[in-house]
């Protein structure tokens, strides 16, 4: 099938914006190689897209080594082909999905971002939408989407109450489960896991049932869990922190 201009694929009403970026996310090395040595990218036919994209992201999954868990380049989209994926891929015809249809995104010469926008906080990421500008300025995927950098911010302010904090500690017991915490505070007798609840996330019905298990286990496993809501973080970073303060006092103090 020949090319044709993305417009004419994409479903979306009118002109794409200059500066609407899809992020694909790259599970494999070797279709990172591809598109940024090669110039294409592949999505399922049967997704559906709100926007037309002027440029890909690329999200490269930790499954693809050093290079993954992080947004490094970006490409614009010079057209797209409707092509079967044993056509892309004829090295694989055994694979399940060799007859299905898929999106050929030709992306022209890759971009690399002056600095990379990482997934320090492990979110899952599927096909979603930025603009150009706030890839260039991002330093954490929650900002490609409004998300303020709440972590940032409450380290800012633990530093400015004199409280030692440990940044994304993890807490392992065997190898029944592991988890990753905003920010550990030791104390003389006991020790603190605190957490930075965004409102779009935590706010989530799946994601509270989530929280609730891992609170729980924390607990259990010798920790006094906070949360400190979004919203306090933005308006009074600084009085957020007061009730930690309590507390770390009522634990002996810093260790």
């Amino acid at each position: 099938m020949s090319t044709r201009a993305a417009k004419d694929l994409f479903p979306g009403p009118g002109e794409p914006d200059e500066e609407t970026v899809l992020i694909g996310v790259v599970r494999r090395k070797q279709d990172l190689d591809r598109a940024l040595e090669e110039g294409w990218y592949r999505i399922p036919a049967s997704s559906t897209f709100r926007h037309r994209p002027r440029y890909l992201a690329l999200y490269p999954a930790r499954s693809c080594g050093r290079r993954g868990g992080r947004i490094s380049w970006y490409a614009p989209v010079e057209g797209v082909e409707r092509r079967r994926r044993i056509d892309l891929l004829p090295g694989e015809p055994e694979h399940p999905r060799a007859g299905e249809w898929y999106w050929k995104l030709n992306l022209g010469q890759p971009v690399k971002l002056a600095r990379p926008v990482r997934n320090r906080l492990r979110r899952r990421l599927v096909f979603a939408y930025t603009t150009l500008s706030r890839l260039r300025r991002s330093g954490e995927i929650g900002e490609l989407f409004g998300i303020p950098p709440l972590e940032e911010i409450a380290r800012r302010a633990l530093a400015a109450a004199g409280i030692p904090a440990r940044e994304q500690f993890t807490v392992r017991h065997g190898k029944r489960w592991r988890y990753r915490i905003d920010f550990a505070v030791f104390c003389r007798e006991g020790k603190i896991a605190l957490e930075c609840d965004h409102s779009r996330w935590h706010g989530r019905p799946a994601q509270k049932k989530k929280d609730r298990l891992r609170d729980r286990r924390l607990r259990r496993a010798g920790w006094t869990v906070v949360h400190l809501p979004e919203d306090k973080i933005l308006l009074e970073p600084l009085a957020a922190i007061v009730p930690l303060r309590k507390l770390i006092a009522s634990l002996g103090g810093i260790e």
